[in-house]
């Protein structure tokens, strides 16, 4: 049976003693991660071949802690893994998947640390009491913390590491990475037109089905935004790093994670009720960073969260073995009559609405351009599904 990852995330609240260990351990992995990019980026220009991640981490063990004797005080896979994230990094930086790795700062509002399972050393400790959430989690280092165990994982499945990290607001998790084998899900038949759903992406709907329904997204950040604007003004009228002004930045941070959650949890409730009503849903490859910046429509883009929501919608519908169609981004969705099939070139951005010249329909843009969503990923699912099949029937050469 194949082995899948899955993580839980929990809120934990340390004492003032593991405050100290946390932030301790926060300072050492970001000194450990900024030494090996100064060292490679200094053996890269000198002409050197730059150093693997097991020799990086051999080197931190030889020569850094026995110069700096604190990194020994704090948890060894934390600092372990950093130097790995550090490679990792590079890794996607030459591959063409992000820039090129840049120090970690002490000022940053979010500090991390992952360290591994082994020995125990990492445990979920549920609440004695029923009916509440009030539980303990062991992490290495710093043992038990009072934590709210809101969820408690299959007693099948098996711990792999713990992330733990600090937000901009102060308050600390620890997401727990867990892994088990997944019997096999049978895959649902291909559907019918009336369990598809067609996607087609609008700014300000979120979406448009093939129902000719919108998800109606409250835009979050753009409700918040004058409060942010206000706040963001006290904030540049007071002197940096004072007193007053650390209490207002975390009013301001308080702000944007507040919108952040919201988008979250309205991402996660939406895709889990379309997974659960469709059989398969159809939706464009669309490159949503792309179209922030060359549209004009960069804030609303980013504050729907519409990537965020197709990726939880993606697995969820795995999950339970049924279908995510991705069709390609030039299929003219929007230009194509539903009724007739008539490719009118000649439609501009601005038109959302137009009548077909070749049968003379009326057509919403939007809700045209979801059905021909929908038909189009059916067609791709039999298409798939034909191949596989004639490639089952051809004879082994």
């Amino acid at each position: 049976m194949p082995v899948k990852n899955k993580a839980i995330k929990y809120r934990i609240h340390p004492s003032d003693t593991q405050w100290m260990v946390l932030h301790q351990t926060f300072g050492c992995v970001r000194k450990v991660f900024n030494d090996a990019l100064e060292m490679q980026k200094g053996l890269y220009a000198a002409g050197f071949k730059t150093m693997s991640r097991n020799e990086l981490n051999n080197y931190a063990n030889r020569v850094w802690k026995v110069d700096y004797p604190y990194l020994r005080e704090v948890d060894k896979f934390a600092l372990t893994n950093a130097i790995y994230n550090l490679d990792t990094a590079y890794k996607n930086f030459f591959e063409g998947r992000a820039k090129y790795p840049q120090f970690k700062s002490k000022k940053s509002s979010r500090q991390s640390y992952t360290t591994n399972w082994t020995n125990n050393n990492i445990q979920i400790v549920p609440p004695e009491k029923k009916g509440t959430v009030r539980g303990q989690i062991k992490l290495p280092k710093l043992g038990l913390v009072s934590a709210v165990i809101h969820r408690l994982p299959p007693e099948d499945w098996v711990i792999r590491s713990a992330t733990v990290s600090l937000d901009c607001t102060g308050k600390c998790y620890v997401s727990i990475l867990f892994a088990y084998e997944q019997e096999g899900v049978a895959q649902v038949p291909i559907p019918d037109k009336e369990r598809a759903l067609g996607l087609d992406y609008s700014s300000p709907l979120f979406y448009v089905d093939s129902n000719n329904e919108d998800a109606g997204v409250p835009h979050f950040y753009r409700k918040a935004e004058a409060k942010l604007a206000r706040e963001q003004r006290r904030l540049s009228k007071m002197t940096r790093g004072s007193s007053n002004y650390q209490k207002q930045k975390l009013k301001v941070e308080k702000l944007h994670r507040k919108a952040a959650q919201q988008r979250l949890d309205f991402c996660h409730k939406l895709s889990r009720e379309i997974a659960n009503s469709y059989d398969a849903v159809c939706v464009e490859d669309l490159d949503l960073r792309t179209m922030s910046r060359t549209l004009n429509l960069g804030k609303s883009t980013m504050d729907n969260g519409f990537g965020m929501f197709r990726e939880f919608l993606k697995y969820k519908l795995e999950e339970q073995g049924k279908y995510f169609v991705v069709i390609d981004k030039w299929y003219p969705s929007s230009m194509t009559c539903h009724e007739c099939g008539h490719v009118y070139r000649e439609l501009q951005l601005g038109d959302r609405m137009w009548i077909c010249p070749h049968c003379g329909v009326l057509i919403m843009r939007d809700y045209n351009a979801a059905l021909n969503i929908r038909d189009e990923g059916l067609r791709m699912l039999w298409v798939q599904a034909l191949a596989t099949l004639l490639r089952a029937q051809v004879p082994a050469a």
